[in-house]
């Protein structure tokens, strides 16, 4: 038997792109933290929004979060990362909360969300190489991406988000390859 034939190879390649946002609001005592990102692979859309409350004086807090997977075309980038839109989703929606007890309580229920980025300034590119070897079994990686600052504007439940804190958007291929003799 020939040394090929014990040899075990496997190769995986991606690409993709995502945009995400932070915003963060204070009205009187209380203060918002949003974040929301859109990352589409070849097969898929993921949307991840978080939505963290506090409210300094009675010290009650809440942290909203949401995640769907869809095949559905909701998410569009633009290649040189000039612009990229979420369609309108509806997210399940988890919230976890204390009350001015310490009491603890998690509820369920959906928001509907919706951005749209702007690119701002120059493109930066990125790259990243990764090797592993342990014995007879040898793994590489490697990624390359670009990069813009953008501006966003989006809404939740059909309320503006306002300003945001900070907002990107990337695309990225990467490649990986497994090989075990």
């Amino acid at each position: 038997m020939s040394v090929d034939a014990l040899e075990s190879k496997s190769m995986t390649r991606y690409n993709g792109a995502y945009a995400y946002a932070d915003w963060t609001e204070t009205n009187g005592n209380v203060t918002t933290y949003t974040y929301l990102s859109v990352t589409e692979t070849d097969d898929e859309t993921d949307i991840y929004v978080s939505v963290w409350t506090y409210n300094e004086m009675t010290g009650e807090s809440s942290d909203k979060y949401g995640y769907m997977c869809t095949e559905d075309d909701v998410f569009n980038i633009d290649k040189k990362l000039n612009s990229a839109s979420l369609s309108e989703v509806e997210i399940e929606l988890y919230e976890w909360y204390y009350d001015e007890t310490g009491e603890y309580y998690i509820t369920e229920g959906a928001l509907t969300v919706k951005a749209d980025w702007t690119g701002i300034g120059d493109v930066s590119k990125g790259s990243s190489r990764y090797v592993s070897r342990d014995g007879d079994y040898l793994f590489k990686s490697a990624e390359n991406s670009l990069s813009r600052r953008a501006s966003v504007t989006g809404s939740i439940n059909g309320s503006d988000l306002g300003s945001e804190y900070y907002a990107r958007m990337v695309s990225f291929n990467s490649a990986s390859m497994s090989v075990e003799k």
